[in-house]
């Protein structure tokens, strides 16, 4: 796995794999969710790279999965004063079910080790229960949630952390 920290680390034509990525996964959450608009289609500030470009500019990293030169996935790696965030996980729809999720929070356990935190912590909408119970699958614990109101919707938001062990 590839982490970045500019986009000039990257050739123009994985920039824009990398954008697509982030749309088309994100892009099946809010039609699950039943907040799809079109909106999400033409809005680049929030799919596209400036929005990648924003959050490496406030000094974030992104690990990418590459196959066979594609991106594939990818998640937003942000140091707090808790631990590594992850944030932005997104894995495109057609290679979802092939455990990349676990492989790409795998490889951030890894870094956030390296780099010496503590715990990684991240947050998820409690309306999507596949979520919340994929991350306590993996061996993240539940810490709070906080309601929410949001697109016409009632949710809460849930917390999760994972406390690190040293390096083997």
């Amino acid at each position: 796995m590839t982490i970045i920290s500019s986009l000039d680390q990257l050739a123009p034509d994985l920039q824009t794999q990398f954008a697509h990525v982030i749309k088309e996964s994100w892009r099946k959450i809010y039609i699950n969710l039943g907040t799809y608009t079109a909106a999400y289609e033409t809005d680049d500030s929030f799919w596209g790279l400036p929005m990648i470009e924003k959050e490496l500019g406030a000094g974030n990293r992104w690990l990418l999965a590459l196959e066979d030169g594609h991106c594939i996935a990818a998640v937003l790696l942000e140091a707090t004063a808790d631990g590594l965030m992850l944030r932005m996980l997104g894995v495109h729809p057609d290679h979802q079910g092939r455990s990349l999720g676990t492989a790409i929070i795998q490889q951030a356990e890894e870094i956030a080790r390296t780099e010496g935190y503590a715990k990684l912590t991240l947050f998820t909408t409690g309306l999507l229960t596949g979520l919340v119970t994929f991350y306590k699958r993996i061996g993240f614990t539940e810490t709070r949630r906080e309601p929410v109101s949001r697109f016409g919707l009632h949710y809460d938001r849930v917390f999760f952390e994972k406390i690190l062990n040293s390096p083997v």
